[in-house]
């Protein structure tokens, strides 16, 4: 992966209504409850042009700021998780800002073999590439689900590591505006989370390229043909890991020989 050359004017992506409202749009494919405003995505669909041109002027002109968001608590896999719900308005921020971004990613940062958390998300893709890897002779399979992938990264980190690849100063600003009110700047909630959470992953990613790998989301599996190579292999992205502030999560990650159906499996 080489460095882009700078990638200027991106933040006309963000602002215009057309986009916009396709960023509205893919927002509503997925329920969500309100945020501090309790304003509901059936309130916001009802005066949708008119919203979406005043979303438009503010963030054109500088003067849009992000609302307080709301901190929801669940229950998931045995443990007690939060989750940062944003105003249906700055959903749509988050995501037309990701959807000016991601083009970027894709040619200049995300891996062919990285197939979670952006447009190439399907398990099934996975799997093929898993499929594939052991066939060639390559059973041996080193399994790291890595530990709180989202946590512990500062703001400053989190805007460096968009500013690697888009130098859209604007647009850059906008970014840390709205990093700087969340609890933290990859949390669960936000619509920037999978893009920054893949970014936080990339350098540990650039030095695997040349092994048989294949990483679903913040899952890393790296195909072996023997069992010493995989116990080689788990040390070395572990200490790869560590050296970015990572850990393998110890209750999912293992060395194992399984059918690629078995892998990649949530939960």
């Amino acid at each position: 992966m080489t460095a882009p050359p700078a990638a200027h004017s991106l933040m006309r992506q963000v602002t215009s209504e057309r986009n916009l409202k396709r960023a509205a749009r893919q927002c509503m494919r997925r329920t969500g409850a309100p945020g501090t405003d309790h304003t509901t995505w059936h309130d916001f669909r009802r005066d949708m042009p008119t919203r979406l041109a005043a979303l438009s002027a503010a963030l054109a002109d500088g003067t849009w700021t992000p609302a307080p968001v709301r901190i929801a608590e669940f229950h998931a896999w045995g443990k007690r998780r939060s989750i940062a719900i944003p105003t249906v308005g700055d959903r749509i921020v988050h995501r037309a800002l990701r959807n000016a971004v991601e083009p970027v990613l894709e040619h200049h940062a995300y891996p062919p073999w990285m197939f979670g958390w952006h447009r190439r998300a399907g398990r099934h893709l996975a799997i093929a590439a898993a499929d594939r890897h052991l066939r060639s002779g390559r059973p041996w399979v080193v399994d790291i689900d890595v530990a709180a992938a989202a946590h512990g990264v500062g703001l400053e980190d989190a805007v460096t590591s968009v500013a690697r690849f888009v130098h859209d100063g604007t647009l850059l600003a906008l970014l840390r505006r709205i990093l700087a009110a969340l609890p933290e700047p990859l949390a669960p909630g936000s619509g920037l989370c999978p893009m920054l959470t893949n970014l936080r992953m990339t350098p540990v990613d650039q030095r695997l390229a040349d092994l048989a790998v294949v990483r679903m989301a913040d899952n890393y599996t790296i195909f072996c043909t023997t069992r010493p190579d995989a116990e080689t292999t788990y040390r070395h992205l572990s200490d790869l890991l560590a050296a970015h502030g990572m850990r393998p999560a110890p209750a999912k990650s293992k060395i194992w020989r399984p059918n690629p159906e078995d892998l990649y499996a949530a939960g």
